[in-house]
């Protein structure tokens, strides 16, 4: 099996091939640790074939917010499941490269309902003042 790395580059349109294009839309932190996505192939190939969005789940909140690299977040998560680089391979194979596109202004970092719910929460309510005292 060949070795796969993952590059972050501008996008640069080839003769001869077609592109799947993998968009990451946003962040969501969970207040509940969500379990890691194990078969990521899996998830992608039924996105692929069924043309919805799907989730990926990995990144803990405290590694996003000591600033994550998201390159070394998705190597992570690819190595950790052989079946995404055949997938890839399959891909090729039919002519089709595989692209990661971000959102141009960054990607969205936005609460989950679990984390609202928390913060909206006595026992939240309770961090956040405590936040507040310790700004003043």
């Amino acid at each position: 099996m060949e070795n796969y790395e993952l590059q972050l580059k501008p996008f640069e349109e080839k003769d001869g091939y077609k592109y799947k294009i993998l968009q990451i839309t946003d962040f969501t932190l969970h207040a509940t640790e969500k379990r890691t996505t194990k078969a990521i192939a899996r998830k992608i190939k039924q996105t692929i074939e069924h043309g919805k969005p799907s989730r990926l789940y990995g990144l803990k909140t405290r590694e996003l917010m000591e600033g994550c690299d998201l390159a070394m977040f998705i190597n992570d998560l690819v190595k950790k499941d052989p079946d995404f680089v055949k997938m890839i391979q399959e891909e090729e194979k039919k002519g089709y490269k595989i692209l990661l596109a971000l959102p141009k202004d960054g990607i969205p970092i936005m609460p989950g309902s679990d984390t609202v719910e928390f913060l909206r929460s006595k026992k939240g309510q309770k961090i956040i003042n405590g936040i507040d005292k310790q700004k003043k």
